[in-house]
């Protein structure tokens, strides 16, 4: 089932605020998740009702700006990789999203060739979090909670 995407957008937040105060809290979460509340599918090809399950995801070095994307696999079987950066404004004007799809043969990108400026890795438990949470937000959204298995 599709839903709007203001009605979307407004349950993702619900939940995340709801889990503030929890094991879940975390600034990586409130940052992926307006990753997720920004996807837009005239923009990026998909949306967050599109998403199947984060194969693995990145977060960059503490700094004044935060930056962060993880590949996806999409409920048609497309996988994507989507980047997220926000600026000292927080997801105002110096703040952007970018995703394309992965060809067939593609794991993922390499990160260091394309963001040389910024140390960062894979990181395997922070898609594990995700998931998990995507698997809370489904329940919630009226969607049966899909396997989140790599």
């Amino acid at each position: 089932m599709t839903h709007p995407p203001a009605i979307v957008v407004g349950e993702l937040l619900a939940l995340r605020r709801s889990l503030r105060g929890t094991k879940w809290d975390s600034i990586h979460l409130d940052h992926f998740v307006q990753v997720l509340c920004r996807l837009d599918r005239d923009r990026h090809g998909f949306t967050l009702d599109d998403l199947h399950a984060i194969e693995n995801a990145w977060v960059g070095e503490p700094s004044e700006t935060w930056s962060g994307g993880f590949v996806v696999r999409l409920k048609d079987g497309s996988r994507a990789h989507v980047d997220g950066r926000a600026g000292q404004a927080h997801w105002s004007d110096d703040s952007d999203i970018e995703a394309c799809l992965l060809g067939t043969d593609e794991r993922q990108p390499e990160l260091g060739s394309r963001y040389g400026w910024q140390t960062h890795a894979w990181n395997e438990e922070l898609a594990r979090t995700l998931n998990e949470f995507l698997v809370r937000f489904a329940a919630q959204h009226g969607q049966p909670p899909e396997e989140s298995s790599r």
